[in-house]
């Protein structure tokens, strides 16, 4: 009489090779490094689309700055002071992009702005840098170009 189905010791053995493939492949699962990069830079693009499509809307200037005390804040501006500032339509209050804890955004210009037909003021190319404190590797850059403000 034959019998079908697995034996004590091969139904072991798959269990155990099934919690060595877990414990493997579970830290590549876990590291949100990557994650929190990519989901920073991704604000940091809706904020600066944001902040063109408001200064082209109100017909004024509108300066993105980055704060030096604190490297994963953005704020919107109507000035380079920053005493007007633009309001969040979500909270009715000054718009302040905050990065995750680990990011780190910079800028080789850290107040720049759009004019009311959307190019970049100072008329340059801008490149922001999203970087992730734990990990050097995961890095994304978001470029404003010159005389368009095109955000890519």
């Amino acid at each position: 009489m034959m019998h079908n189905g697995f034996t004590l010791v091969e139904l072991v053995v798959v269990i155990a090779v099934m919690a060595i493939m877990a414990a493997v492949a579970a830290p590549r699962f876990a590291n949100g490094d990557i994650f929190e990069t990519r989901g920073d830079a991704g604000l940091v693009s809706s904020t600066l689309r944001y902040a063109q499509k408001t200064a082209i809307a109100q017909r004024r200037n509108v300066y993105v700055i980055l704060d030096d005390a604190v490297p994963d804040k953005v704020s919107l501006c109507f000035d380079i002071a920053c005493n007007q500032v633009v309001t969040n339509p979500g909270t009715a209050t000054a718009y302040v992009m905050t990065g995750s804890k680990n990011v780190d955004i910079t800028s080789e210009n850290s107040s720049m702005g759009f004019d009311s037909l959307g190019r970049p003021v100072p008329n340059a190319t801008v490149i922001y840098q999203v970087n992730n404190r734990k990990n050097n590797a995961q890095s994304v850059a978001i470029n404003v170009e010159i005389n368009t403000g095109y955000i890519h």
